[in-house]
């Protein structure tokens, strides 16, 4: 307690000095008088004990709002995260409208969307910085991630400069059409006008920048880059095994593959086939003929020799 105590009256003698040097400084051409009349003062009174605790509370309290501050000032940075993905897919059409609904989902939008054929597609995609994360992670679900970059960069300062300057400008501007209000000679308006609309102009571009840095702060930039995993496995088909369709369609299969066997085997004896037709045709209308030919008559016998 008595440590609290000293605490407290030793910033309250500090700052009794230090208002004592400005007093002097403000009035060191009064001489002798103020000196006189300071002398004369009755001398301040100790704090009493109870003033010196509150004083030590009133010095944690201050202590207290500066680490605020500084938690404040750490936890509100303005950061400006951008991600880049490269996806491999069987599906880019598919996985494009995925992305797409994942942005709107996390409470973004689609900025700008570029699809070539069916095999590769670029989406921009704006989401909000607090719930970008989670957004990446289900677009890396979306097939192999191939490629990723991730960026963050803190413009704090640029948008406490920018406030700064946006404060000091329309500060300027009103003191300008003040002097324009009260200015009478015409070279006077003309000058004041022109120097008006500069500093009017300067306002728009310092409020224009602040607009950007709020956008890129507020909002995270993805950029998804998809295209076609040829190595992928082909999504497997729907089979619908009923219905008039599905039995001729069965039907058909099995006209295919039983003409399909028979064509096989047909043409595996084909090559036999005519051989045998070559050898055997001419054999047979060889041997046909000469069935068809009379046989030769016998031999008359002769008399008989004496």
């Amino acid at each position: 307690m008595k440590r609290r105590t000293m605490f407290g009256t030793t910033i309250t003698l500090l700052a009794a000095l230090a208002l004592a040097g400005c007093g002097g400084a403000a009035d060191s051409d009064s001489g002798g008088d103020a000196a006189n009349s300071a002398a004369d003062a009755p001398a301040p009174e100790a704090p009493a004990e109870g003033d010196g605790e509150a004083a030590a509370e009133g010095d944690d309290q201050a202590g207290g709002g500066v680490i605020a501050g500084v938690a404040s000032m750490l936890t509100d940075r303005s950061i400006v995260y951008t991600v880049d993905l490269s996806i491999g897919t069987d599906d880019v059409l598919g996985a494009a409208n995925q992305a797409a609904a994942i942005a709107t989902a996390a409470g973004g939008f689609v900025a700008d969307e570029r699809v070539d054929g069916s095999w590769q597609a670029d989406l921009t995609l704006r989401i909000p910085s607090d719930a970008h994360q989670d957004a990446v992670t289900e677009l890396e679900a979306l097939g192999e991630v191939t490629g990723r970059n991730r960026g963050a960069e803190d413009v704090t300062q640029e948008v406490v400069d920018v406030e700064s300057r946006i404060e000091s400008q329309r500060a300027s501007i009103a003191r300008i059409r003040d002097l324009l209000a009260q200015a009478a000679q015409l070279d006077d308006v003309v000058s004041i006008e022109a120097e008006l609309a500069s500093r009017e102009a300067d306002l728009d571009s310092l409020l224009s920048r602040q607009e950007q840095l709020a956008g890129q702060t507020a909002l995270a930039t993805v950029t998804v880059h998809l295209y076609e995993d040829r190595d992928a496995p082909p999504p497997p088909e729907e089979d619908d095994d009923r219905g008039f369709l599905a039995g001729l369609a069965g039907g058909w299969d099995a006209f295919v593959a039983i003409g399909g066997g028979f064509l096989t085997a047909l043409g595996a004896v084909l090559p036999f086939a005519a051989l045998a037709a070559l050898v055997g045709v001419p054999a047979y209308l060889l041997l046909r003929r000469r069935r068809g030919q009379p046989a030769a008559p016998a031999p008359v016998p002769g008399p008989p020799a004496a």
